[in-house]
């Protein structure tokens, strides 16, 4: 787990990671924590990590997100940007130097690791035409962020990044009521194609921006190509914000 968490030392083909080398990749970790442990472990990154990602320059930015509403239990996620794949590379190494507390990184993964009942990682290469990622980074004041996965028709990702680019971002803008939205394409998931981020103040915000892109032609023309999708809902924490 340790090792998973640290950096994603996930190999992918050479063609997807020499593609990755520039683009913002992030690494999303899903932690469950065992039953009344899940204070413990933020307190780990609050004290202990957090302070040690500062000192990382390869680590572009660190966000923390606890659970507020969602379809699967969860308790914290935890999201990592790195400049491509050999960010994360470069990020590995400068956390293999840096210790707290008489430990090192590592280490503390492994105190998550016996805290937690399981967790999984995800990484992300985001699409900056399709988002707002100079907002995104600018963004660590709390509110809540949607976090929506959505698995495709097959064959259909071109036609669906192309929808997104000319009908679903122009209606964002027009009437801008999330505070921010991003788009990524999975490169390592539990089946999921693309991952929708969409920063909003409240859930009733958000059942705004929902029905804002239920238009009928919009909506008819996205489930025409969306095979299924889950929705979850995290609540930002401020205090474990890196850059």
């Amino acid at each position: 787990m340790a090792q998973l968490i640290a950096a994603g030392l996930l190999a992918l083909p050479p063609s997807i990671a020499g593609a990755q080398r520039s683009a913002d990749v992030r690494q999303i970790v899903t932690f469950l924590f065992r039953p009344g442990h899940a204070d413990s472990a933020v307190a780990i990154y609050e004290r202990e990590l957090v302070p040690l990602y500062r000192e990382d320059a390869a680590m572009r930015r660190f966000r923390a997100y606890l659970e507020a509403e969602s379809p699967e239990p969860l308790d914290l996620v935890v999201v990592s940007s790195f400049r491509g794949m050999a960010g994360m590379d470069a990020s590995n190494t400068a956390l293999r130097r840096l210790s707290s507390g008489g430990r090192t990184v590592f280490q503390w993964y492994g105190a998550l690791a016996a805290l937690s009942q399981h967790h999984h990682d995800q990484f992300v290469e985001m699409l900056p035409l399709l988002g707002d990622a100079a907002a995104t980074a600018g963004d660590s004041s709390g509110g809540l962020v949607a976090m929506e996965y959505v698995r495709l028709a097959p064959g259909t990702h071109a036609a669906y990044e192309r929808l997104l680019a000319d009908r679903v971002r122009p209606a964002e803008l027009t009437r801008p009521i999330a505070r921010w939205t991003e788009t990524g394409r999975l490169l390592v998931s539990d089946g999921w194609d693309y991952l929708r981020l969409i920063g909003v103040a409240s859930l009733g915000e958000w059942a705004v921006y929902r029905e804002a892109l239920r238009a009928p032609a919009l909506a008819r023309a996205t489930d025409s190509l969306v095979a299924a999708r889950k929705v979850i809902i995290v609540r930002q924490v401020p205090r474990l914000s890196v850059r």
